[in-house]
């Protein structure tokens, strides 16, 4: 008794044990995954076992084929087939005939394959027997019980690119509510758009406006005015100026031209014809007397002389400004043959 409860032997009990229970709970899970079926044909009783009830695409699974007979009867198994089904057969493997309680066993095992997902058969297996126990010997042939194993493919529950799936709906995208400063882009565009404008506005006139007869000689007798023509005593250029001053006014407002006439031809012309009513051409003769002093009679202007004339040649541009070349005979100076 006291052999039987030293520490050594009882650890060594209990490792033995665990070892026996691990191999019990392997071989359990290895036959609830395994297969087996048995059928009988007369003398001859045929187990077969498939290894697993689950594979994948082209997992090979292994059937094991037992054949049970008495003794005096002959198995004879078939021929290797290249498949079983819709499984290939990788290889076989028979085992020798062993005596047993019974009479003899036989085995084969049978590497298999399957392309094909889904719950595929094994279909029976035909095995020839001859019995020889009786004085006239019979044959007849025996076979295996059909067996299920279930195929699948590695990609199920992917989804299939050959497969066409419906266009889904419009998926709302989430609005950036950000503040936008599409507004202060669009002020300062305007703004610049504007300014623009104003300034196209502003040198439009300048550069293709003309002016009128009445704008230009009030221009030129101001321009005359500052000059200082009569401080460097140039008194006659002063007033040769200022006479064509008036020339080019009548031209251009009244739309007429002799140009060979001079300027006092032709302002004498004009102040005695019917271009002018009577008011105008004396206004014009005024201007062209103070005109004739300086230059035929040597006489010496002041500035205020020189201020008269040329507010002079202004009420005469002012009062005839209005008068349009309809208005008038359209009789023009006669110039010379």
């Amino acid at each position: 008794m006291k052999f039987l409860t030293s520490p050594p032997l009882l650890s060594a009990i209990r490792q033995t044990a665990c070892a026996a229970l691990l191999l019990a709970l392997f071989c359990a899970s290895a036959d609830a995954a395994a297969i087996t079926r048995t059928s009988t044909d007369g003398p001859v009783s045929v187990t077969a076992t498939v290894d697993q009830e689950t594979a994948q695409i082209a997992e090979p699974v292994t059937l094991t084929l037992k054949v049970d007979v008495p003794e005096n009867v002959l198995v004879t198994l078939p021929q290797e087939q290249a498949k079983l089904g819709t499984f290939n057969v990788l290889g076989t493997q028979d085992a020798p005939d062993l005596p047993t309680a019974e009479g003899r066993q036989w085995i084969r095992r049978y590497q298999l394959e399957s392309l094909t997902p889904g719950e595929q058969s094994i279909p029976p297996i035909t095995i020839a027997y001859s019995d020889t126990r009786t004085a006239s010997p019979t044959s007849d042939i025996a076979q295996s019980s059909p067996l299920s194993v279930t195929i699948t493919s590695s990609l199920e529950g992917t989804p299939d690119p050959l497969q066409f799936r419906d266009i889904k709906g419009v998926v709302e995208l989430p609005v950036d509510e950000s503040p936008s400063n599409a507004w202060l882009y669009g002020s300062l565009g305007g703004g610049a758009v504007l300014a623009l404008a104003g300034a196209a506005l502003l040198v439009w006139p300048s550069r293709n406006g003309k002016r009128s007869p009445q704008a230009q000689a009030l221009a030129d007798l101001e321009a005359l005015r500052r000059s200082d023509l009569l401080r460097a005593g140039q008194t006659e250029q002063f007033y040769v100026r200022l006479t064509n001053i008036v020339r080019n006014y009548v031209e251009q407002q009244f739309d007429i031209a002799a140009p060979k006439l001079t300027t006092d031809e032709f302002l004498d012309q004009a102040a005695s014809g019917s271009v002018l009513h009577g008011q105008q051409r004396a206004m014009l003769r005024v201007f062209l007397s103070l005109a004739d002093l300086v230059k035929f009679a040597q006489f010496e202007p002041d500035q205020s002389d020189a201020n008269q004339a040329i507010d002079r040649a202004r009420q005469f541009i002012q009062q005839t400004a209005d008068q349009q070349p309809s208005e008038t005979s359209q009789a023009a100076p006669q110039e010379d043959a």
